[in-house]
């Protein structure tokens, strides 16, 4: 039966307080009134859900640089059983398929042969705990293919009769890549890395080659090409990607001037920056922000497919004027925009870096920390501070997707000396970032670095022997070449 009553063997002692005080209160109460108990559905149920035991995320981008890929698939409830309680989880190739309509992708099966589970993938929660993980191996074989993403679908396939899983939580999915054959960039699994911004109007962005250590790694991660631009179709009534001459003719000609980093793991982003119209980053509607993340992840440049589809992206929220709020693709410029832009984003390239410049209405602090179910931590993979300060987590991200280190090198805001490179260790940093590389700036810029390799990665920031003149592949001597 769905219906109590509420019982009044207690409201004679209201009249004995005062008539008056019950009468002023008379018309708030509904007594005998009927409630149905269907709104607490679910109170006593103990919900399931998957996620990757090391970044705690339902979708995770691994990249194999070695043989074999070690992590845990970890099993949360949404509350502490009274006594054990256990699930099984298996490769779902069903759930992949579902994933793919989804989401617009195409992401193929990863070899079964060469996914294991311990303990047969069974997790057991033991009474009072909360959680339980179970350790995963992915092997590197050789018919997998480079530039390719691959998925391993994993879902929950059995369980205790104690558990209620939904299709929504009771699944997570890892988004392979094969980086065996570009690992020059690669200095361990847990180190704190660099984030690079190319002023690429007027500097080449293969100068990134120009950062090695003495070991022969290089220091940048990451590349951002700064930048192209969102801007009005008025043809098409909605945002686009504009690229000045400078962004297309990188991306014409990607195989010389792209895919050189990317061979050797620097990832190479797309910067998007406003360009004095009334779009922006942080002024499209839902709608709008869904259409610019379809384009972002679809487009096809002229020449060699770039296809941010690459790599990922870069948000700055900068030189936008008022939006005009009659235009259903745009809406008043805020957090909430700039956040449900990274969402979007993200549901459109699952695969890929979604990253933000921490700054203006893309600051994290200012965005809602849940869309959709889905919090912060699955839809902003880095941020980066700007000059002169750091990011900081916000909602459930970590300090390992902050940069707690902006350095501009044409200004001379900052250094990644010893000191600095300790502390961004010790407090758990994941990144460090600098922006305007260019060789014209060289020795001020490698001196400003001197220290902070040894102590992030064991080996010194050497000096450079190389450098490259503007939309020229050719690797020049530096400083013999340099004029």
């Amino acid at each position: 039966m769905n219906i109590q009553y509420i019982k009044l063997g207690l409201l004679a002692t209201l009249f004995v307080g005062g008539t008056a005080l019950f009468t002023s209160c008379a018309d708030d109460l509904d007594v005998g009134t009927q409630f149905d108990k269907e709104m607490y559905n679910g109170v006593y149920e103990n919900n399931a859900y998957l996620r990757d035991g090391k970044s705690n995320k339902v979708s995770n981008i691994v990249e194999l640089y070695g043989e074999t890929y070690q992590t845990s698939v970890k099993l949360g409830l949404s509350k502490a059983p009274v006594t054990e309680t256990s699930a099984r989880v298996k490769i779902d190739a069903a759930y992949l398929a579902a994933y793919n309509k989804v989401h617009g992708t195409e992401f193929e099966l990863y070899p079964e042969n060469l996914i294991s589970f311990a303990n047969e993938g069974k997790l057991v929660v033991n009474a009072a705990a909360k959680s339980a993980e179970v350790n995963m191996a992915i092997q590197a074989g050789e018919a997998l293919q480079e530039d390719k993403t691959y998925a391993i679908p994993v879902v929950i396939s059995e369980h205790s009769n104690d558990l209620v899983v939904n299709d929504e939580n009771g699944s997570c999915i890892y988004l392979v890549k094969d980086m065996r054959k570009a690992g020059d960039a690669y200095k361990g699994d847990d180190v704190v890395q660099g984030y690079l911004f190319f002023e690429v109007n007027d500097v080449n962005p293969l100068n990134a080659l120009s950062f090695k250590l003495e070991n022969g790694r290089f220091l940048w991660d990451v590349v951002v090409l700064f930048a192209a631009n969102i801007n009005y179709d008025a043809d098409a009534g909605r945002p686009k990607v504009q690229c000045n001459p400078n962004v297309q003719y990188l991306l014409d000609n990607n195989e010389t001037f792209l895919q050189p980093l990317r061979r050797r793991g620097i990832k190479v982003l797309l910067g998007i920056l406003g360009n004095g119209d009334m779009t922006g980053v942080a002024q499209l509607s839902t709608q709008g922000a869904k259409d610019f993340a379809r384009e972002l992840a679809q487009y096809d440049f002229p020449g060699e497919v770039f296809g941010l589809s690459e790599d990922g992206v870069n948000y700055d929220d900068e030189y936008s004027k008022s939006p005009d709020l009659d235009n259903p693709a745009l809406t008043n410029r805020s957090s909430a925009a700039a956040a449900r832009l990274c969402y979007e984003t993200k549901q459109a390239m699952p695969d890929k870096l979604v990253t933000v410049f921490d700054y203006s209405y893309m600051g994290i602090h200012g965005y809602p920390t849940e869309i959709e179910g889905k919090t912060i931590k699955e839809w902003v993979d880095i941020s980066v501070p700007n000059y002169g300060s750091s990011s900081s987590p916000a909602g459930d991200m970590t300090m390992k997707q902050c940069a707690g280190l902006a350095m501009e090198f044409n200004g001379g805001w900052n250094s990644l000396s010893a000191s600095t490179a300790q502390g961004l260790k010790e407090r758990g940093y994941g990144w460090f970032m600098g922006f305007a590389a260019n060789p014209k700036l060289y020795g001020n810029i490698f001196s400003r670095l001197s220290g902070g390799g040894t102590v992030l990665y064991g080996s010194e920031v050497a000096a450079p022997t190389v450098f490259y003149k503007k939309n020229d592949p050719t690797p020049y001597k530096y400083p013999d070449d340099f004029k």
